[in-house]
C-alpha cells in the first residue's frame, strides 16, 4: 500500500506544477459542489519537491477532521521528518466554501486545456511558507480509502469514533496496541527496547521520529485513546 501512495503522490506532484498555484489564472476554476458533503473526504496533494503536503479530510458523526501533513529538515541531525497541523472548527457551506480556524478556501474543479476535469481544493491563505499570504495554491484530489493511508492493524482509529461494544470484544493486549498504534502512525518514540518499541520496530510502515506528538492528534484520536484506555 506504501508504495501506492508514492505512486500516486507523484503523479499529483507533475500535476500540481503546472498548476503551479499563482501560475493558474482563477477564471481555469468553477465551484465543485456535490451532492453529498461526504464526497469532499480524501486526500489532496500539494505544492512540489520538498514543499509538497497532502491535507487530508474526512467525516465522523457529523464532525469534520482535517490535518495537513508535510516534513522538514532538522538542522542539528540534517534528518527529513513529518510535521502535523490538525484544522479546528472547520466548517464547508452549501457551495463548497472551506473556513477552519487556521486556512480557508474554496472546493474547485479545474478543466485543463485537454477539457479534461480535476476536483481540488484552492487555499486562499496557504501553510507552505515559501507562498506569499496575498496568494492562494491549489491541490488536487487523490481517490484513496483511508485504510490504505493510516497504516498499521487498526487504522481506522485514526478516522472514526470506537464504541465500546466493539472494543469488549478485544483482548487488553490488542487494545493496547491499539491504542500505542496511534501515537506510532505519529512517530512516536517509545521506551528503548519496551514491549511497544520492540513491537513497532517490527512494523515496515513506522518511523521514529518524535518524542512528543500529542499536539498533532485529532479529536477522533483523542476520543479513541480515551476510550480504549477505559477498557484496557
Amino acid at each position: 500500500m506504501r508504495i501506492l501512495l508514492l505512486f500516486l503522490s507523484v503523479t499529483n506532484f507533475v500535476f500540481a506544477q503546472y498548476m503551479g498555484g499563482q501560475e493558474v489564472n482563477e477564471s481555469d476554476f468553477s465551484k465543485w459542489v456535490p451532492k453529498f458533503e461526504t464526497e469532499y473526504a480524501g486526500v489532496y496533494h500539494f505544492g512540489e519537491s520538498e514543499s509538497e503536503s497532502d491535507f487530508y479530510l474526512f467525516f465522523s458523526e457529523g464532525s469534520i477532521t482535517g490535518q495537513v501533513r508535510s516534513g522538514y529538515w532538522e538542522e542539528k541531525t540534517g534528518d527529513r521528518k513529518s510535521k502535523y497541523i490538525t484544522l479546528t472548527n472547520i466548517k464547508i457551506d452549501k457551495v463548497g466554501h472551506f473556513t477552519s480556524d487556521q486556512h480557508s478556501g474554496q472546493f474547485v474543479t479545474y478543466k485543463t486545456k485537454k477539457g479534461e476535469y480535476y476536483k481540488a481544493l484552492k487555499i486562499d491563505n496557504p501553510w507552505a511558507s515559501w507562498i506569499d499570504a496575498s496568494d492562494f495554491e491549489i491541490g488536487t484530489k487523490i481517490e484513496l480509502a483511508f485504510d490504505d493511508i493510516f497504516y498499521g492493524k487498526y487504522g481506522e482509529t485514526s478516522y472514526r469514533k470506537l464504541t465500546k461494544d466493539e472494543l469488549k470484544k478485544i483482548n487488553t493486549q490488542e487494545l493496547i496496541i491499539m491504542r500505542n498504534e496511534i501515537y506510532a502512525r505519529y512517530g512516536y518514540i517509545f521506551i528503548k527496547n519496551g514491549k511497544m518499541d520492540k513491537y513497532f520496530k517490527k512494523q515496515n510502515w513506522y518511523r521514529a521520529e518524535h518524542k512528543e506528538v500529542s499536539v498533532f492528534l485529532t479529536e477522533i484520536e483523542c476520543y479513541n485513546i480515551k476510550l480504549i484506555k477505559e477498557l484496557e
